[in-house]
């Protein structure tokens, strides 16, 4: 896989109905502390808690989550290991889960490896659906309760959730300005990174 390839992953909020996903295309020697900077971005989280991947049985971690695993083995970290090596070892399927207290969990399925077009910037949004849940809003159960008090001026607990949120919510609006300006400012970010590097 040639340093130019990028991936199409689609990106899907387990146990979401409708589903909360989307579809990006990011270089393929991204790392995956790098891919949760887009995963956060693109699904529209923001940054404010653990995270891990999961390739089959095994236990990718970011920062802080590097407890021992079985047999006294430290799972490796997503710092180390980049997406081409999921790609080259033929993996489809990978999940993501973000804040260990609420346990949102995403399956990741990988489309296609491309090659990259030099006009365009990456990571990029193609496509996807529904706007990302609050943080800490009690994981999915709590999103859903969330959205019934919000929907309904007459529930119980509907000035205290519009308080919590502080702002209208709406479930359908994916915010795709937001998403393409954030991940812009990463790709941004790569570029320079990149040409400091051959620099």
């Amino acid at each position: 896989m040639s340093a130019e390839s990028i991936v199409r992953l689609r990106i899907g909020l387990q146990d979401t109905d409708p589903e909360i996903w989307r579809l990006v295309e990011v270089p393929a020697k991204i790392t995956l502390k790098d891919l949760h900077v887009v995963i956060q971005a693109a699904m529209g989280w923001e940054n404010a808690h653990l995270f891990e991947f999961h390739v089959g049985r095994e236990r990718i971690v970011g920062p802080g989550m590097g407890d021992v695993g079985f047999g006294g083995k430290r799972p490796p970290s997503a710092a180390r290991v980049e997406l081409a090596d999921l790609a080259a070892d033929e993996v489809k399927r990978f999940a993501y889960v973000y804040d260990m207290g609420d346990s949102w969990e995403h399956a990741i399925k990988i489309q296609k490896v491309l090659p990259a077009d030099p006009a365009t910037a990456y990571p990029r949004l193609i496509d996807g659906a529904g706007r990302c849940p609050p943080e800490d809003v009690g994981g999915v159960p709590g999103f859903y309760a969330f959205l019934e008090a919000i929907g309904d001026p007459d529930h119980p607990d509907y000035d205290d959730q519009r308080d919590w949120y502080g702002d209208m919510f709406d479930p359908v609006e994916m915010d795709r300005a937001r998403i393409d300006k954030q991940l812009a400012a990463i790709a941004a970010r790569r570029k320079r990174a990149l040409a400091k590097r051959v620099g």
